[in-house]
């Protein structure tokens, strides 16, 4: 039987295509093809990361995405480069971890402004908070959701307590002020973190995370748990990108990761390994594809850096969070390979 053709001539599209000889001159040529068992060690693991393009300084810098995005930004910051939300924020006082003894909230200490609020869990509520700043969007009630007689809660953002309309409305401007920065980068570095999330049954709105406690039991049938199809995914991640392109800079680049940090819990009938193993697998296949397909989205391996470290020094004690030396070997990776001119 003859062999079947493939590519375009089979009507076949594939994310990746080159000839045998180009793959023999690929392989020659890639000194880390193979799989190296010396390469885990007791210390942290390396991978020489070839990027397609470089940062310079003084280019803006947009980050968007999981709670890893907020350790990508606070390395930038010390690596002195122009991160667009540096000024942008909100006060701990705002956030459900608030401990008005310790005077912390949100990951930050009294007097600064935590940027967790702006956590995107999922490329469908990263549409949402995008379609909003860019095409000027507009939801009832600003989006946000009465939980109980005067009390608010945003669903598009993380971590913030649920209040008066108009303290959580402001909140929920401020965010969306923070968030319209991306007209002013060159660069976005995008973090994946879920698959996995919520839906209001009301407005058909993806969210963030819904309410917590008495109220999402109460509220329950509001509220619909979804994962979406690989061609869902793909199809929200594209328009992601085309929309920035065409109401910000038409010359964007994208640096795109997966984030290291897994599930807290899953609300699917699965083990939350499993639950994880799937949410990251997805989102890890969208970002190859997706920079596989443009020249100017670049996937990053922030996750196999951290996921093929020894435990005891890339995770916390909860093995939910990152540690910081791990997150700093991260971005050295990640500075060796796009930045220059670091001093």
């Amino acid at each position: 039987m003859d062999a079947k053709k493939v590519g375009a001539e089979n009507g076949v599209a594939y994310v990746f295509e080159v000839s045998g000889s180009e793959a023999l001159a690929i392989a020659n040529k890639n000194p880390t093809r193979a799989w190296n068992a010396k390469k885990f060690n007791d210390g942290f693991f390396e991978i020489n990361h070839i990027s397609k393009f470089k940062i310079l300084p003084d280019e803006p810098i947009f980050t968007m995405g999981s709670c890893f995005a907020r350790e990508v930004e606070n390395n930038l910051t010390k690596l002195k480069y122009s991160l667009v939300t540096q000024d942008y924020g909100i006060e701990p006082e705002f956030y459900d971890t608030w401990n008005e003894e310790k005077g912390t909230g949100g990951g930050v200490m009294r007097g600064k402004l935590s940027r967790g609020a702006f956590n995107k869990y999922t490329v469908a509520s990263m549409t949402n908070e995008i379609r909003r700043v860019l095409l000027n969007e507009q939801y009832e009630n600003n989006g946000l959701i009465e939980v109980q007689p005067g009390q608010w809660f945003d669903p598009h953002a993380s971590g913030l307590k649920a209040g008066p309309f108009e303290v959580v409305s402001g909140l929920r401007d401020r965010i969306a002020s923070g968030i319209a920065q991306i007209r002013k980068a060159k660069v976005i570095f995008l973090t994946l973190g879920l698959v996995e999330g919520w839906v209001d049954a009301m407005t058909g709105l993806s969210l963030v995370r819904p309410p917590t406690g008495r109220a999402l039991v109460r509220l329950a049938d509001r509220f619909k748990l979804v994962r979406p199809s690989y061609t869902e995914a793909l199809a929200d991640l594209e328009e992601n990108i085309a929309l920035i392109r065409e109401h910000c800079d038409p010359g964007m680049r994208f640096v795109i990761t997966v984030s290291p940090v897994p599930f807290h819990a899953t609300f699917r009938p699965l083990d939350v390994v499993t639950a994880n193993t799937l949410s990251k697998s997805l989102l890890r296949t969208l970002a190859d594809e997706i920079s596989e397909k443009y020249d100017y989205v670049d996937y990053f391996p922030s996750y196999e850096l951290v996921t093929n470290s020894p435990r005891n020094i890339a995770w916390k004690d909860d093995m939910l969070h990152v540690e910081r030396n791990m997150v700093s070997h991260v971005m050295k990776t990640f500075s060796a390979a796009y930045m220059e001119n670091i001093e």
